[in-house]
Order: structure tokens, then sequence, then C-alpha cells
């Protein structure tokens, strides 16, 4: 089982960024907002929890609203979507 502190392998950085290199690793994880370390020899290095919990996203309130959290019950027994109330 992988924990947030695990740091990502070689081979799953290949896999999770889709190259070889190491050059195009690293800007693919600067796109996506992932911290990481460069090291000496040009490999990134990051844990499981950067990748998981990217910067860019941390912090960002979540765009959601509910107009109504109830279900349509005109679409489950008529088939088609009810008719929305007058305001």
């Amino acid at each position: 089982m992988r924990h947030d502190h695990d740091i990502i392998t070689r081979e799953e950085m290949i896999e999770l960024t889709g190259t070889p290199l190491k050059s195009k690793q690293c800007e693919a994880l600067r796109r996506a907002g992932i911290f990481f370390m460069e090291r000496a020899d040009g490999h990134p290095k990051t844990t499981w929890g950067h990748f998981l919990n990217p910067i860019k996203y941390r912090g960002q309130k979540e765009d959601i609203t509910h107009e109504n959290d109830e279900p349509d019950f005109g679409a489950i027994f008529d088939g088609r979507k009810a008719k929305e109330s007058c305001r």
C-alpha cells in the first residue's frame, strides 16, 4: 500500500509521465503543478502525496453548486425531466 510519504520510483515516474526522458518528466510535473526535486543527475523525485495533491490545486475552493439536492422524481416516473416551478 502506498503512503503519502512514499517516493515515486523511476519506473513509476516513467509510467505516470509517459516518457523515460528526465527533462520531459520534469516538464510534465511542472505543467501539472506537482512539487518535485530535481536531483543532481536530472531525475525528478517526488512523493505520492505531492502527486495526488498537487500544489497547483491546494487551497482552491470547489466550485460545486447544488440548486436542488433532491432527485428529479418526475424524470424517474415519467421518463422525462419535470417542468421547473415558477420562481
